[in-house]
């Protein structure tokens, strides 16, 4: 196999190319121009920008909510001592309530269930993405952000 030049990302579209190589997907490179919710990338071997509508994007670069079952099984250590105003804890059994400006709990095991974890890294402005191109390029699939080291 002969040796592909280019930076990581490059070398990594030319492999997909070369060994999986579909006539009707293609991968490309592209860079975030405007972001979300008015989402346009620039390909980088097209002169035209693609809007919103010519894309679709991988949940994972989206600014989403899940729930999940938090658990530690060892030591667990969660404290805060940045809290800038009081906040109160109600008793379960509703006799009163505790207000504290910091708290710190060490050595315990910690479970929370149901717990909503919303992510917020969503695409930016600069970002270097990889895309697929479908259906002869008139629709784009933005799967993940492309990182170099």
């Amino acid at each position: 196999m002969e040796r592909i030049e280019g930076s990581g990302a490059s070398q990594l579209v030319q492999l997909i190319r070369k060994i999986g190589y579909n006539s009707e997907i293609t991968f490309e490179l592209a860079t975030v121009t405007a972001k979300p919710p008015d989402l346009k990338i620039k390909v980088d071997h097209m002169n035209v920008e693609l809007e919103k509508d010519d894309l679709i994007v991988a949940q994972s670069l989206t600014k989403y909510t899940r729930k999940a079952n938090l658990s530690t099984e060892n030591k667990a250590e969660i404290s805060s001592s940045s809290i800038s105003q009081s906040s109160t804890l109600t008793l379960s059994q509703g006799t009163g309530t505790i207000e504290f400006l910091s708290f710190g709990l060490a050595s315990a095991k910690f479970v929370a269930k149901e717990v909503e974890l919303e992510f917020l890294d969503e695409l930016k402005e600069g970002d270097r993405v990889i895309v697929a191109g479908i259906h002869q390029g008139q629709t784009y699939i933005i799967l993940d952000r492309a990182v170099m080291y």
